[in-house]
């Protein structure tokens, strides 16, 4: 603090000049406010483990999205597969139905109506190339390389369908306990009820401590060279202040709990319904398998009767059993992003140890 002030001073004072400069140097701490400060502490050591829960929840979470878009990548390629082979065997026939057509062995008609069908099959085939590239495309832009399209994916080992589904109980026992989100809205609670506290000892007293040294341009018998103290504050009346602040940082602290009950129902429903997926994954499998053996069996069937050089459906055979790989694959992906997502809002599937797969 400086001040630069020059007076009249009266006849009768000793040092008649003119000059009453001052510079001071003032230090003033709280020693102690009755726990205020120590509420606002606490809260501010809840919001920071509130953002880091939140951040973890977020990094867990998008290794849900990555892996999501890695197996539409995977799909994409078995669709367009059998697009593909589809399109081949109708373009077979639809040339075989041409040279009959020349020698007038079928009618317009006939010839239109495949040729209707082969144009269906090839928009499809169109489409399902369009959906490779979005795909890459999501898949680059998730993993920050948006201009960096892979090219070829292969297929992880999905050592998660190894594991045995959980009960609902069992489940929603983790995820309540280990919950990114909710932990942070736990945070969040706690943060609420300190700020609450901290609220209320506003209106109790505060004890400071005070040094001052000071320099002075004229010699007066009031002047001191330094000052130590205590100060002790205790309010009388704040005209409604604090109840006001109690009140909003009670209506945050019923919010925050609020939310915290509503997250935690959300959870057990999609907690419910991962689980319900993984119970049904068994099922699926078997029908996925069965329909995978029947195909293998019925394309083995149609190339013998094919190499015994009698009428057979062989390409259609191919078509099918490139299907049921379709399906079968699917399933899979939907039963490992299902235990992928339980992880998740279990609050794992960081470290866990597994053969990822490679995109090139």
């Amino acid at each position: 603090e400086g001040r630069a002030r020059w007076v009249q001073p009266p006849e009768a004072t000793e040092d008649l000049g003119r000059d009453d400069h001052k510079g001071t140097l003032a230090v003033e701490k709280n020693l102690y406010d009755f726990g205020r400060t120590a509420s606002l502490e606490q809260a501010a050591a809840a919001d920071i483990k509130a953002s880091n829960w939140r951040y973890l929840g977020t990094v867990a979470q998008r290794r849900v999205r990555i892996m999501d878009a890695f197996f539409d990548v995977l799909l994409a390629d078995l669709r367009f597969a059998r697009d593909n082979e589809e399109m081949a065997v109708v373009f077979v026939s639809l040339d075989k139905l041409r040279d009959r057509h020349e020698l007038g062995q079928v009618s317009d008609i006939d010839l239109l109506e495949l040729e209707s069908e082969y144009q269906r099959v090839r928009r499809q085939r169109a489409l399902s190339g369009n959906q490779q590239r979005i795909a890459r495309a999501r898949l680059a832009a998730l993993l920050n390389a948006p201009d960096q399209l892979p090219s070829n994916v292969v297929e992880p080992r999905l050592s998660q369908l190894d594991r045995q589904a959980p009960t609902f109980e069992q489940a929603w026992s983790r995820v309540e306990a280990n919950n990114y989100y909710l932990n942070a809205l736990r945070a969040d609670v706690a943060s609420a009820q300190e700020r609450v506290a901290a609220a209320r000892a506003t209106a109790g007293p505060r004890l400071n401590g005070e040094l001052e040294a000071s320099a002075y341009s004229r010699e007066l018998g009031s002047n001191d060279t330094w000052r130590a103290g205590v100060n002790l504050v205790v309010p009388l009346y704040t005209g409604g202040s604090v109840d006001a602040a109690v009140a909003r940082e009670n209506a945050d602290l019923h919010e925050t709990r609020a939310l915290l009950r509503q997250s935690e129902y959300k959870l057990k429903q999609q907690v419910l319904e991962l689980v319900m997926q993984l119970q049904a994954f068994e099922v699926k499998q078997d029908e996925s398998w069965a329909r995978q053996d029947y195909r293998e069996l019925y394309l083995d069937r149609s190339r013998a009767i094919y190499e015994m050089e009698v009428k057979t459906d062989l390409g259609d055979a191919m078509v099918r059993l490139t299907e049921a790989d379709l399906l079968a694959a699917r399933t899979r992906f939907e039963a490992a992003l299902a235990w992928e997502q339980l992880d998740a809002l279990a609050g794992g599937g960081l470290t866990d140890e597994r053969e990822d797969g490679e995109a090139e």
